[in-house]
């Protein structure tokens, strides 16, 4: 039996994951431009070889990018892998045990957009990239679900720990579904090549740490706004990271923001105070994670521990019922055996007779 399957009905643990989007702004005039249909050499157009390169090249660049930020702050944590690509959208996922985790990824991410940025002006691409960045917390209030099972294993439960462990380590075998993940996806609608967006969750945590976190961005806000289907239309708060460098505009962009007096970095404190808030109207769990490997545990949510108990029932009668299913198999299989035997008997019986009456 394998450390999985002994997981399989063992309650999830409480764990964080972080999530990562870039995508790839200006792509539908690139493909319909005379650039991106030009075709040197076969039958591909050029956009074709823009976006695998994109495709191969952008995940490996972000892993080297933080496995050169990463210290024995960060612990056991990897780097967020790929998920999925959604179109010309590619999304990570990744477990993150402290807030140094997250910050170290989140950087990273930032420094590897800056970067491929870069690349493609360098090559004359008109492309550019736009980013986000969002939290979920798992088993609850955010579900896993396992698209293919494993060959020649058995199923791995919803909220197991099996189930997330698995998860952990290859999120692109599963699927990730939610309140938070549906927030995410609406929150990177908003990204702009020139800010990067962040759920309320992740902007929550990064400014409550301080300025030990050491995390280098300073996080703006913008007026709210409605998401549709987010905290019932409650206006949702643009916040966001600026991302201008490399960017053409870029020093109008500075000059348009101190003109127009926007962009201006809030109080951390006050943007805290105001963030809680908003929280407590919406009835939005805040994200609790230990500063760094080194830290003590912080709790987890109290929703958590509340579900945890009905987790392990369900688990348990699934357990049970498993095992009945087995001895009930095992019992039957000898009396279908006699079953047949006699049946099988019978008939040669009165074949013998017949002749004999005869």
């Amino acid at each position: 039996m394998t450390d999985i399957d002994a997981l399989r009905f063992e309650a999830a643990e409480y764990r964080v994951r972080l999530f990562l989007s870039v995508d790839l702004s200006g792509s539908t005039a690139f493909k319909n431009s005379k650039d991106g249909e030009a075709r040197e050499t076969g039958a591909t157009p050029y956009w074709v070889t823009v976006f695998q390169r994109f495709y191969s090249d952008f995940p490996g660049l972000f892993a080297a990018e933080f496995q050169r930020q990463r210290n024995d702050s960060v612990g056991a944590d990897t780097c967020p892998e790929l998920w999925k690509a959604v179109g010309d959208e590619l999304v990570f996922c990744g477990r993150v045990a402290s807030k140094k985790s997250c910050a170290v990824a989140l950087d990273a991410f930032i420094k590897t957009l800056h970067q491929y940025r870069k690349r493609l002006s360098d090559q004359g691409v008109d492309l550019n990239l736009k980013g986000a960045g969002w939290l979920a917390a798992f088993p609850e209030p955010n579900r896993t679900v396992q698209l293919r099972a494993r060959e020649n294993s058995p199923e791995l439960l919803p909220a197991s720990e099996a189930l997330e462990l698995s998860a952990d380590k290859e999120p692109f075998q599963f699927d990730f579904l939610g309140k938070a993940i549906d927030t995410g996806f609406r929150v990177a609608s908003r990204a702009q090549p020139d800010k990067f967006a962040l759920s309320v969750q992740l902007a929550r945590l990064l400014v409550n740490s301080g300025p030990d976190l050491s995390f280098g961005h300073q996080i703006r806000l913008e007026r709210p706004s409605i998401l549709k289907g987010v905290n019932k239309n409650e206006p949702y708060p643009f916040l966001y990271i600026d991302t201008m460098e490399y960017l053409p505009t870029q020093a109008a962009k500075q000059l348009e923001r101190e003109v127009l007096r926007e962009g201006e970095v809030p109080n951390p404190a006050r943007l805290s105070e105001y963030l809680t808030a908003y929280c407590k109207v919406v009835g939005t769990d805040e994200i609790t994670l230990k500063v760094d490997s080194a830290a003590a545990d912080v709790g987890v949510p109290e929703s958590y521990s509340t579900h945890k108990k009905y987790i392990s029932e369900h688990l348990a009668g699934e357990r049970q019922t498993e095992f009945d299913g087995e001895g009930i198999g095992d019992g039957l299989a000898p009396a279908e055996e006699v079953y047949l035997e006699d049946a099988s008997l019978s008939p040669l019986e009165a074949a013998h007779e017949v002749p004999g009456d005869t």
